[in-house]
């Protein structure tokens, strides 16, 4: 979707962002590991005295190659060799974010071997988390953009950078939400302690049909908290400039598949419980990108097909909840 300026330095920031996900993320590493190895790969990005990358493969040469992240993680040479054919500007916006991703996830990594099963504690953790798993590619993304657009002027960059932390956490809400019982299955689980106390249920209960009231108080909590967020995503892509139709449009498909995601969780939330992850079907996925289509260059129009989506949500909620 991305104009053809910013599609290359977009790619590779995702795929920088996503070889620190694998690594805290992985299941065979220890947590010293993990730590030592975020560290070095942190290091390569700073401007004084940075790492070279062969300190960084030295630490993963056993990593593994079961999946195509495994495979990432090997090759980040060649993903260097094309971040280093970037301009100064780039490498800065995209090494900035990649530093503060790394060294958020190497504060949450956890081992493998002891893994806790409820390392967040409070909303206020969880939110924390988000922030440096989600919203720092937010602001990476708003500096990408501003950088390649002069029609995004510093005063537009200022009011995106008060809702680009937003723009991320509310997708990765959502993703929390999508896929919590296949995480809670592998003994992972992203909902606070809080939460569950406050609803009387623990990682086990909450599997229970018998406690399926306030399983279902529990998520509609989640499920708003992720929407006040993806609000604030919507005024972000309001915010930037129409003549930049192919950004507006990159941002917009993952807000409106998430909304209908969040809509479809919240049709049979229990049902959730049972199954490995929620999808939205095609023919849904095909519709929301020839609304995004038509109505990308109206903010009116954007806006009310939201709302529209929204509102359906929130009548789902309402019935739930009585």
């Amino acid at each position: 979707m991305l104009p053809k300026g910013l599609n290359v330095p977009v790619t590779v920031a995702y795929l920088l962002c996503r070889i620190a996900d694998t690594v805290e993320d992985s299941e065979v590493l220890s947590l010293e590991q993990k730590k030592n190895i975020l560290t070095v790969y942190a290091s390569i990005f700073v401007k004084t005295q940075p790492q070279p990358v062969p300190a960084f493969m030295a630490l993963v040469k056993d990593f593994p190659r079961e999946s195509a992240d495994d495979d990432l993680v090997h090759h980040l040479p060649l993903v260097m060799d094309v971040f280093n054919s970037f301009s100064e500007g780039v490498r800065k916006h995209i090494g900035k974010w990649v530093v503060e991703m790394s060294m958020g996830m190497r504060k949450y990594a956890q081992s493998a071997r002891r893994r806790r099963f409820a390392f967040l504690s409070t909303m206020k953790e969880l939110d924390e988390y988000t922030y440096y798993v989600a919203g720092t590619v937010g602001y990476l993304l708003t500096e990408l953009f501003s950088f390649y657009s002069r029609k995004i002027t510093p005063v537009i960059k200022h009011r995106l950078e008060q809702l680009a932390e937003s723009f991320g956490k509310g997708l990765q809400l959502v993703n929390i939400i999508r896929d919590m019982t296949t995480d809670l299955k592998r003994g992972q689980s992203y909902i606070p302690e809080e939460l569950l106390n406050k609803y009387q249920l623990t990682r086990s209960t909450i599997f229970e049909k018998e406690n399926a009231d306030r399983v279902q108080r529990l998520f509609n909590e989640l499920i708003q908290n992720a929407v006040k967020h993806l609000d604030q995503a919507l005024d972000y892509i309001i915010l930037i400039p129409k003549e930049e139709a192919r950004i507006r449009l990159f941002c917009m498909l993952p807000l409106f598949w998430a909304m209908r995601t969040l809509q479809k969780i919240q049709e049979n939330t229990l049902a959730l419980l049972d199954s490995e992850k929620v999808k939205i079907p095609r023919r849904i996925i095909r519709k929301e990108f020839y609304m995004a289509l038509v109505t990308m260059n109206s903010n009116r129009l954007m806006r009310r097909r939201y709302l529209s989506i929204r509102r359906d949500l929130e009548t789902i909620l309402a019935s739930g909840a009585a």
